[in-house]
């Protein structure tokens, strides 16, 4: 009936402490065992009654000195409830924690770089391409490593069959990589990888216990975070099934792992335009980099694809259609590394920016669906603007999702054809979802809460322009399928 039944507004007294990078988000909660689990943008993680609202547990899972916040969604695993931090602009040291269900309590917290026993390194940890002994610190000149990003604000994949939880870490930091490699030997690409940032990592969720990782962008100096979620799927590649993991990443490339080892099943594919890497070397897992692009202070580097391109919004795949349908963007810049010096809680990027420009091939944003199995695209709908449309596929061949200019779409899933739209008013941040009512009927459900692009609408704006048809504010908008 879409009535209230309860509400909750948490008391945030370290929000002025908070400094999130590009926005105050919360991306979601978690339903477990009658509890809705969710972290605020101050670090706290909250255990609510699900049937009555009542705090059950809270704890602080941040370290606020650091301004560490909570931006993405916790993930339950078993009986741990598992969160990430955000910082990355600001230097913090990206770590994953988690907790017990029932009373709060840690359980265990290890971080993406630096010594063995703080990320959980031990005997289980067995990546499948070549890493040296101590990656998270061998691969980082001195001690950047304890300044070095790899924040973890995208999407938990948890598989209950293996025990295995997935995520992607954030940027390097600073961005500069002067600051975290040898200058006598620059780019050193060979030693001064930084190890784990801009990385796919698996973990145990009982423990914490690293299992493998990969690093996508080995030295990333260009905002290479892995936020976007990771499907987890059973693909027939050479006539073998094969437990994979996928993600397409913000660094340009669609990637298909094993998701028991981190093997990469086929050549990972460039789904928009990328210059700073020519492809990935198979043996070594490593990227083939163009010189160009590499970052040094004082120096502007070549046009780099893609950049800006790839958040939080997030993949969906059919297992009817056999395709996983994203969103992608075709943008480009300069990049010149300045100088500076870290200070706790302030910015820590060291780069400028040249003007954001569209890269070759006539579009600026795409909804692609791709066959991961054969690394073949079944079709793409191309857009002039900025897309933010977060999808979702389902059994009955539809996908479903909203755009900048508040239009709410289905979508046939084998061809892209548009089959029906609705005009809502505001643009989309969250997934929509799908639900079977009481009557036995399919819902639609998804919330329109993007602020607009300009504040006031005036009779001259162009009929493009995202501004004409948004409005700020949240609504939930539920759409009944026929039945």
């Amino acid at each position: 009936q879409g009535y209230i039944k309860w509400s909750f507004a948490p008391d945030m007294p370290g929000l002025a402490q908070a400094k999130a990078c590009c926005g105050a988000n919360s991306r979601g909660f978690m339903y477990a065992d009658g509890k809705i689990i969710f972290n605020t943008l101050d670090g706290q993680l909250f255990a609510l009654d699900a049937n009555t609202g009542a705090v059950i547990w809270t704890t602080q899972v941040t370290d606020l000195s650091l301004t560490e916040t909570t931006t993405m969604s916790p993930l339950v695993a078993g009986h741990n409830v598992i969160v990430g931090v955000e910082g990355g602009e600001r230097g913090i040291r990206g770590h994953v924690s988690a907790y017990d269900l029932d009373t709060g309590a840690q359980v265990w917290k290890f971080y993406n770089m630096g010594p063995d026993e703080e990320m959980g390194i031990g005997p289980d940890f067995k990546p499948f391409y070549p890493t040296p002994d101590s990656p998270g610190t061998s691969t980082w000149y001195g001690d950047s490593w304890k300044t070095g990003g790899g924040a973890v604000w995208g999407w938990f994949t948890f598989d209950p069959e293996s025990n295995l939880f997935y995520y992607g870490t954030g940027n390097c930091a600073p961005w500069n990589p002067d600051y975290r490699r040898d200058p006598a030997t620059a780019p050193g690409l060979d030693q001064y990888t930084n190890a784990y940032c801009a990385s796919e990592m698996a973990r145990d969720a009982t423990t914490g216990n690293l299992v493998w990782a990969y690093q996508a962008t080995p030295q990333d100096a260009w905002d290479y975070d892995l936020p976007a979620g990771q499907q987890l799927v059973d693909l027939t590649i050479g006539g073998q099934t094969r437990r994979a993991l996928m993600k397409p990443a913000r660094n340009g490339f669609f990637y298909v792992w094993d998701a028991h080892t981190g093997e990469l099943l086929h050549q990972p594919i460039k789904y928009t335009t990328v210059t700073w890497a020519d492809h990935i070397d198979m043996e070594t897992g490593m990227p083939v980099y163009n010189d160009d692009a590499i970052v040094y202070t004082g120096t502007e580097t070549g046009v780099v694809c893609p950049f800006g391109i790839g958040n939080w919004h997030n993949t969906t795949y059919s297992p009817k259609t056999g395709l996983i349908y994203f969103q992608a963007y075709n943008t480009c810049s300069t990049m010149t590394g300045t100088e500076g010096e870290y200070t706790p809680g302030e910015s820590y990027v060291l780069e400028t920016f040249g003007a954001r420009s569209t890269g070759p091939g006539g579009w600026t944003a795409q909804i692609q669906a791709w066959d991961p199995a054969t690394g073949e695209q079944a079709w793409n709908i191309k857009s002039n603007q900025s897309l933010s449309w977060p999808i979702m596929s389902t059994a009955g061949d539809l996908v479903f999702g909203g755009d900048n200019q508040g239009a709410f779409r289905a979508l046939d899933a084998q061809t892209g054809e548009i089959l029906w739209s609705f005009r809502t008013g505001s643009g989309f941040d969250a997934s929509p979802i799908s639900f079977r009512g009481t009557d036995g009927r399919q819902y639609i459900a998804v919330i329109g809460s993007k602020a607009p692009a300009n504040s006031v609408v005036t009779a001259d704006t162009a009929p493009d322009n995202t501004g004409r048809y948004t409005r700020p504010g949240s609504t939930l908008y539920v759409f009944g399928l026929p039945r």
